[in-house]
């Protein structure tokens, strides 16, 4: 008969009772016990630095939107022509009883307000704390004179109109435009019967180009669907040939001195389409 024999067993782990737990060292529990409270200061200071810092940040804010830091003075730089009056009315800090907080002073909208004011062509605004905002135009130049209905408008490069006028307080040293459309103060003149956007646009570009000794002799200038660009010097009879809107600074400066040294009054047409080469014709006998 065979006898079976059973596999040996794993050698189990020892089995301790709470009795037979070691005792912990007490240097280790003090070490926890130091380490511990370290890690509660550490958060705890965190915690503090965290609050004082929302609490300054709230305070600020509240300072900021207090009626004590109100804007009280405001100084307007570069308003030649635009008074003062009328930039701080667009930029909303008019009227002695005005609340508008140095926080809240000169938004964007604020600035195209300001914009959109006839001669002003940027406006930016800087605050001087606690109380002061400053306010720095950079205003437009006119370059043309438009006659209309009775009435003078000065325009500027871009063809907007700076102001009207009485003939008689016309600006002495800008030439005048003729064909175009003009408008009220802070639009844009428009072509005329028989004149296209782009050849208002080069009537400007010529203005802007005019020396200011041909301007003096109130220079002319308008625009022929043969031609181009003409003009005519004072009331003289001679007819001047500018042609296409190229080279135009140099084709006025050769004008002048033409109307300088040799005068114009026996010609009947100064052609200056070619500047290097210009033709006069003379008047008939």
């Amino acid at each position: 008969m065979t006898q079976v024999t059973s596999p040996p067993r794993p050698p189990q782990p020892p089995q301790h009772f709470m009795g037979d737990i070691p005792p912990v060292d007490p240097r280790f529990r003090r070490r926890w016990a130091e380490a511990r409270r370290l890690e509660g200061r550490r958060r705890l200071r965190a915690l503090v630095g965290l609050l004082s810092v929302v609490a300054a940040v709230a305070a600020c804010i509240g300072l900021l939107h207090s009626p004590l830091l109100r804007v009280r003075d405001v100084v307007v730089h570069g308003n030649s022509h635009t008074p003062r009056a009328r930039v701080l009315l667009a930029a909303g800090l008019s009227g002695p009883g005005n609340t508008t907080l140095m926080i809240d002073a000169g938004p964007e909208r604020a600035a195209r307000a300001v914009e959109a004011l006839p001669w002003v062509a940027s406006a930016s605004f800087s605050r001087h704390w606690p109380w002061t905002v400053a306010i720095t135009i950079k205003e437009r130049s006119p370059v043309a004179l438009i006659v209309s209905g009775g009435a003078v408008e000065a325009v500027d490069a871009t063809g907007r109109v700076l102001e009207v006028v009485p003939p008689h307080e016309a600006p002495p040293l800008l030439p005048v435009l003729l064909g175009a459309q003009g408008g009220q103060p802070g639009s844009d003149i428009s072509p005329g019967s028989g004149l296209a956007q782009p050849e208002l646009r080069e009537l400007l570009a010529a203005a802007e180009a005019t020396p200011l000794a041909l301007a003096e002799r109130r220079l002319q200038l308008a625009y022929s669907a043969r031609s181009g660009l003409v003009a005519h010097v004072g009331a003289g009879p001679e007819l001047v040939l500018l042609g296409d809107a190229s080279g135009l600074a140099t084709k006025l400066a050769v004008l002048e001195e033409l109307v300088s040294r040799v005068g114009l009054a026996g010609y009947a047409q100064v052609d200056l389409t070619v500047p290097e080469r210009p033709a006069l014709t003379p008047l008939p006998n």
